[in-house]
């Protein structure tokens, strides 16, 4: 099992973040990231100036936590595109690998944002590719 102060050593400059915000989400989120299924997230520009999202930076590697706080892996981003929920394509929600639909990935992002109360139709989301460096 692989520490944290390690892999933060092998990845000096890492931000160190969790896929999803309940046990339950982030077990599945990395799962799919694990299957490959999942190759892209969102991030709301609202949570990163607030100071509560690291903002994505491409060429940077990025570690990945579970649900306990244990590193699962190393992502490093690859493409960054700015939308907003109202206007996300459907090649880039598919992308993130939860849904089969752009409706069905807009339902469950509407429910995720409304729950943390920060939803509106023209949010702004940052969209990131990613490809795994490394599995924990």
């Amino acid at each position: 099992m692989a520490e944290l102060k390690d892999v933060q050593a092998r990845y000096p400059g890492a931000e160190t973040f969790s896929f999803g915000d309940t046990p339950a989400l982030i077990a599945d989120l990395t799962a799919l990231v694990r299957s490959g299924a999942k190759r892209a997230t969102c991030t709301a520009r609202v949570e990163v100036e607030a100071g509560q999202e690291q903002m994505p930076v491409i060429g940077r590697r990025d570690i990945a936590l579970d649900a306990d706080g244990r590193p699962a892996l190393v992502i490093e981003t690859k493409e960054l595109v700015e939308t907003t929920w109202a206007d996300m394509p459907a090649h880039m929600a598919l992308a993130e690998g939860e849904d089969d639909t752009l409706e069905s990935w807009k339902a469950g992002h509407r429910r995720y944002y409304e729950r943390k109360g920060i939803f509106s139709e023209d949010m702004v989301l940052i969209w990131e590719r990613f490809e795994v460096v490394e599995e924990f």
